[in-house]
């Protein structure tokens, strides 16, 4: 086996004591610790002022360690429900204010234009239909239906055709009877439409949703 020279020995005394070197190595310091009376003397000394960790210590160590993660983990519990409890409050909150204000929610989110016509009789000339003051209908909310709807307690029936702000018929007259309802699926998102109507009547209400 290899043999080393006391300053390599002395160097290695301290990794010895402590159990650390390999098995190969370990072989080589104590054959020479047998031969070297000098080297055995250091490492009685090395060996007398080591201080190992004793068991108490070391358990001392991980409970206090243990605490310290007991008492994060305690922590991390406690901000976790509070935000639990805020998060609840909010959606309560807000769930109470949709409801007490669902009429104006669903107003904001759907579309729904009412006309009313009163002493209206046009007979052979088409009459536009203006929307709150509005001279297009466009559908630009979040909730279309398209349809258009004759309110049935109107005195005449409907008779309606649709363009586009060019003159372009989108949809051709259709007659609608009070009551009756009508399909605008042709009509698209986002766009003016020109809505003209005729009727004889003193009374008609008509939805265009």
């Amino acid at each position: 086996m290899e043999k080393i020279s006391c300053s390599i020995a002395k160097d290695l005394l301290p990794l010895y004591i402590e159990g650390i070197l390999s098995e190969e190595t370990t072989q080589v310091v104590e054959m020479h610790l047998q031969t070297c009376e000098n080297c055995k003397k250091d490492f009685e000394i090395m060996r007398q002022d080591f201080v190992f960790p004793s068991a108490p210590k070391i358990q001392e160590e991980n409970e206090k360690i243990l605490k310290e993660l007991k008492h994060q983990l305690k922590i991390k519990r406690i901000l976790t429900a509070v935000v639990a409890v805020f998060v609840t409050i909010a959606v309560i909150i807000s769930g109470y204010m949709v409801y007490t204000n669902v009429g104006e929610v669903y107003d904001f989110f759907t579309e729904d234009n009412m006309v009313v016509l009163r002493d209206i009789h046009t007979e052979d000339a088409w009459k536009p239909v203006d929307f709150n003051g509005e001279e297009y209908l466009n559908y630009d909310h979040l909730i279309c239906k398209k349809k258009m709807v004759v309110h049935i307690d109107s005195t005449s029936a409907v008779t309606f055709r649709i363009s586009d702000t060019e003159g372009n018929i989108v949809i051709d007259e259709q007659t609608l009877e009070p009551g009756e309802s009508a399909s605008l699926k042709e009509l698209k998102r986002n766009t003016d439409y020109q809505v003209e109507v005729k009727a004889d009547g003193d009374f008609v209400m008509i939805r265009i949703i």
